[in-house]
């Protein structure tokens, strides 16, 4: 300061002020700089602390954890189903996949309106979709059940809407007609006898032997419908019958030899490694 003050004091005054001003810009710039090395090191520690909590933003709620099982098991399934399934609504409203699945969701919620909306739809983009047939039949069926329960202008709608549709035909006669018009392809033979089976229980082996036939008269015997028959046979929905699950798998693996659904549990690879043959 005292160096300062001597040349200040040999300085003509435009010179002294010229050096004032350069002097309090210098203050400021370090003023200035100062609190933006303060700045930076508090966005530092905020990010480091945000990333500490799983990267989450400073102010945003705090989220639940993201825990699997929870996930897997949430309170309210055909809500949150729902909204799976209203963008597909919008957006794939041309795929009759769309409106089957729409179908099951509603009727889980027993929802008579959206079911026949469902329905509807489905049965415009193709009427004779094999997997819209059970969507048919479990329709009647639940009507049949809620007879006389339904406001009344809800069962006149829902009556004047389907019988273009079902002809005034019950579940059991659409479904043996269903049959008999298409039993020549496995995909409508397999809905056939999973409906005949649904709709009356005592029909048990009749059924699976249509839904199992592998003869060759028989069209559409696909990978893709032959897993879906193994698949629908172990859940039950043909009842208990373990020796007919047996007998199916190993007449489809014997058609796919290369299909991994249908090749036979090995006891090797059961123990997890080989043993001596010895």
């Amino acid at each position: 300061m005292l160096r300062v003050g001597c040349v200040s004091e040999n300085l003509a005054p435009a010179d002294l002020k010229k050096l004032r001003n350069k002097q309090r810009k210098a203050r400021r710039k370090a003023e200035l700089e100062k609190q933006q090395a303060a700045q930076a090191q508090e966005k530092r520690e905020q990010h480091n602390k945000s990333r500490q909590q799983g990267d989450a933003e400073p102010d945003a709620p705090q989220q639940d954890e993201l825990v699997p099982e929870k996930l897997a098991r949430i309170e309210d399934p055909l809500e949150h189903a729902i909204k799976f399934l209203q963008p597909l609504q919008t957006l794939a409203a041309h795929r009759i996949e769309t409106h089957l699945m729409a179908f099951q969701i509603y009727y889980r919620k027993q929802k008579p309106l959206l079911m026949l909306q469902s329905i509807k739809r489905a049965h415009r983009l193709d009427p004779s979709h094999s997997e819209l047939h059970p969507c048919l039949v479990i329709f009647l069926q639940s009507l049949s059940r809620w007879k006389g329960t339904l406001d009344h202008p809800v069962a006149m709608v829902i009556s004047q809407e389907m019988e273009p549709i079902t002809k005034d035909r019950s579940a059991h006669q659409l479904n043996k007609q269903f049959l008999g018009n298409l039993s020549h392809l496995l995909d409508a033979r397999f809905e056939a006898a999973r409906m005949m089976h649904h709709l009356d229980s005592s029909t048990q082996q009749e059924a699976i032997t249509l839904a199992t036939s592998l003869n060759k008269d028989i069209g559409n015997i696909t990978l893709k419908t032959c897993v879906k028959v193994l698949q629908a046979l172990r859940n039950g929905e043909f009842g208990h019958c373990p020796a007919a699950v047996q007998d199916y798998q190993v007449r489809c693996h014997a058609r796919f030899p290369y299909a991994q659904a249908f090749r036979p549990t090995s006891p090797l690879c059961d123990n997890n490694h080989i043993t001596d043959s010895n």
